[in-house]
């Protein structure tokens, strides 16, 4: 059986980025979100909102409803392994009004984002994996499996916000770059921690970093690795990661109780992904899609929240004009590539400074990390950009960080 249906704008991908696009479109169009999963599964583990994410939000309209799930945070202070302090970084410094993070768990910011799109009038098609996308000059024609139904759409405009393996940007064959990053991550929540209220924690040591953050009711923690260590941390047991984690930070010793298999932790081996042309004619990407970035600046949600807000202006123009040709797509592009390959050059430059093998490297890192955290004025750089708010690293800039 084939079902069949109408809309203004078809979104593939039914994660943060896609639902606050959903949102910001639906109350003027008709939305469709296609999602593969059959419901908002259970995060495992955390996401830090910062200041670009956090704007985004406020101009979606959405960051009232999201605030009270998150948890505050104004300062991350950052330790040697041994607990020697390098810095504290205090984002209360920055001259802008989201001068803090806001961290949350994943599903819970999608099921406020749901609950909002639906109410401003939009559909989600859940179980359902995207097939094939066809663009004809008046409009685009999806095709999808929902179980033993195929299913057939017409748009519009076709949005992917589907990830890093984005089956639209593969139907639509633009041309992507895909690399694995070299550091491999776990993240897991833990219970909840209170000298953590006020200020996160992350520390490291040569070839590693932890990270420690407050959500409400729990504790976010990250670990990074390099690629290839997983199994042979898995082999040394639970107990033996914990007892880590523990040695690194006592304080969260009991909250690590409720992690009780590995099924708890989530093991994430994320890629890098760049895309030459982000738009053609009645299509669009956005996020991972498009951009997917090294974790260490947590920044990717971020970044997607703001396509998001772009892009949403981006397709309301589209519609007043009645034009959704590349060329009136590409603003959305040209607004946001800059600071998206900005953030991916500097992610990529602080893994290599912060989770390195290299003594070299891992000395220079400390010794970047303390010269931001002793002078205010290269530490409100620092942040500024590690928080979205520029795209751009002076010259001279670089070099005082260093020298």
């Amino acid at each position: 059986m084939t079902i069949t249906g109408s809309y203004d704008i078809a979104i593939v991908g039914g994660g943060v980025g896609g639902l606050a696009l959903g949102c910001a479109l639906a109350e003027e169009h008709h939305v469709l979100i296609i999602e593969a999963r059959p419901g908002i599964v259970p995060s495992k583990r955390g996401l830090s909102l910062q200041a670009n994410g956090l704007e985004a939000l406020q101009k979606l309209d959405l960051l009232d409803r999201v605030t009270p799930i998150g948890g505050k945070t104004s300062h991350v202070a950052w330790y040697e392994s041994d607990g020697t302090l390098l810095a504290d970084l205090d984002y209360s410094i920055l001259d802008n009004p989201y001068n803090y993070l806001l961290t949350l768990v994943p599903s819970e910011l999608e099921r406020v984002l749901r609950n909002e799109f639906s109410r401003r009038g939009g559909e989600i098609q859940e179980s359902t994996s995207f097939k094939e996308v066809v663009l004809h000059h008046d409009g685009v024609k999806l095709r999808a499996q929902c179980n033993a139904s195929s299913l057939e759409f017409s748009a519009s405009i076709i949005v992917g916000a589907d990830g890093e393996n984005s089956r639209v940007r593969n139907g639509l064959h633009l041309p992507a770059k895909i690399r694995e990053c070299p550091d491999h991550f776990l993240f897991m929540l833990a219970g909840p921690l209170d000298v953590l209220q006020e200020k996160a924690r992350q520390y490291f040591a040569l070839g590693k970093m932890f990270g420690f953050f407050p959500v409400p009711q729990g504790t976010y923690i990250f670990y990074y690795l390099p690629s290839g260590r997983i199994n042979d941390l898995r082999a040394k047991g639970l107990n033996s990661f914990k007892t880590e984690l523990a040695n690194i930070m006592p304080e969260i010793s009991d909250p690590l109780g409720s992690l009780t298999s590995w099924d708890d932790i989530v093991y994430v081996a994320p890629k890098r992904v760049s895309v030459r042309h982000w738009v053609t004619d009645r299509a669009a990407l956005l996020g991972d899609a498009v951009h997917a970035v090294d974790p260490s600046w947590a920044q990717g949600a971020n970044m997607t929240l703001q396509d998001a807000s772009v892009l949403a202006n981006t397709i309301d123009q589209c519609f007043q004009s009645g034009d959704f040709s590349v060329f009136r797509l590409k603003a959305y592009e040209n607004a946001r590539r800059k600071q998206t390959m900005f953030v991916q050059q500097q992610s990529d430059r602080t893994a290599r400074l912060t989770t390195t093998e290299n003594r070299f490297n891992y000395w220079l890192g400390k010794r970047i990390i303390r010269r931001t955290g002793r002078n205010k004025t290269f530490m409100r750089t620092a942040l500024k950009a590690s928080a979205g708010l520029s795209d751009h690293f002076s010259i001279s800039e670089q070099l005082r960080f260093i020298i």
